[in-house]
């Protein structure tokens, strides 16, 4: 172990006893969060970068915490324009986002770069996100996409963590916007991953999620939605435990009472696996307003011979639906469902 790694609860100062705290709230019972403040990491500090890479191909960011690198096509592409908090004057505190009932939302008091990506047309190529950690690091990021009125988009988040990844997106769709998400991730076994989306879903805006996830040491993949007059979001997600720890938590926040939030969640367990799923919906739901539906199925329930048909059968209906409408650059997204279709 590097003698300069430090312990996140000396690193947070100030802040860690109400995070601590934050930590036993309902939602995060059972995750582990708690044990996490002991453990000890390199802290990224002066590391505050963003790099147009002409060698990437395809709509692509990479971010390593402070570190971005955009494909130079990305950054030239008429209908996105990328703005960058190291080139910008910061009119609000950054910090003033921080809020410890969130533990993801720590990111705002480490992170120093903040991207946005505005999306003012229809792109024909799916963009990808991915998030990456090294080992023994702890890499914190923040980043921005906003989707113009009436535009469609598809976004590819993968998640490939080497040792602790804290990720929040803000996913901003105006009106009528339309954002089609598919997440991969694809951890070590040892790492661990906070990802916070937060959806502000806009009049008739629509939002759609396929969450693939396999477990890793542990993983608290944290959605919010604030869902407007005539928004509809859709989340379903396929977690293959492999033995480990993956908890999904879902915050929903109405500013109207026409909307609509359904989620399937299917959950493939095996061995000492912890897979949890913590809904939360604010005022009074009803099923033409939300519903919610997560199942499992255990391997060691199921004769050997028969573990393939079983848990093919018994996923199928979402993984069909983890397509692209897109024709183009769509190679990388198909790789990473076949990979993560290789079930123990």
């Amino acid at each position: 172990m590097s003698a300069n790694l430090i312990p996140i609860k000396a690193f947070l100062g100030k802040y860690y006893p109400e995070l601590l705290y934050s930590a036993s709230q309902d939602k995060y019972k059972g995750t582990g969060l708690d044990e996490f403040f002991e453990q000890r990491f390199y802290i990224q500090n002066n590391k505050v970068q963003m790099i147009v890479d002409p060698g990437m191909a395809g709509l692509v960011v990479i971010v390593s915490g402070n570190e971005l690198h955009i494909s130079q096509e990305l950054f030239d592409h008429p209908n996105i324009v990328v703005s960058n908090s190291m080139e910008n004057n910061q009119t609000t505190n950054p910090r003033s986002l921080y809020n410890a009932e969130t533990f993801s939302t720590v990111a705002y008091l480490v992170c120093q770069n903040h991207t946005s990506f505005q999306i003012v047309g229809e792109i024909d190529e799916p963009i990808y996100l991915k998030y990456k950690s090294d080992y023994e690091t702890f890499y914190n990021s923040v980043v921005v996409f906003n989707v113009s009125n009436d535009v469609e988009v598809e976004i590819v988040e993968e998640i490939e963590s080497f040792s602790a990844l804290n990720a929040v997106t803000n996913y901003i769709l105006y009106p009528s916007a339309k954002l089609k998400l598919t997440t991969f991730y694809q951890n070590n076994i040892s790492a661990l991953s906070f990802c916070y989306r937060n959806i502000i879903a806009q009049d008739k805006s629509s939002f759609s999620h396929i969450l693939l996830g396999k477990g890793s040491s542990n993983i608290i993949d944290e959605n919010k939605i604030h869902a407007q007059s005539g928004s509809s979001s859709e989340l379903l997600g396929v977690v293959n435990s492999s033995g480990k720890d993956f908890h999904s938590i879902l915050y929903v926040e109405p500013g109207s009472a026409d909307y609509r939030v359904a989620v399937t969640y299917k959950d493939v367990l095996s061995g000492d696996s912890n897979v949890t799923f913590f809904p939360v919906i604010q005022g009074n739901a009803n099923p033409d307003t939300a519903t919610i539906e997560v199942s499992n199925i255990t391997l060691e329930e199921i004769p050997a011979d028969k573990v393939e048909n079983e848990i093919k059968g018994f996923v199928s209906d979402i993984i069909e639906r983890a397509t692209l409408e897109r024709m183009v650059g769509v190679k990388r997204f198909y790789d990473n469902k076949t990979k993560f279709l290789h079930f123990p």
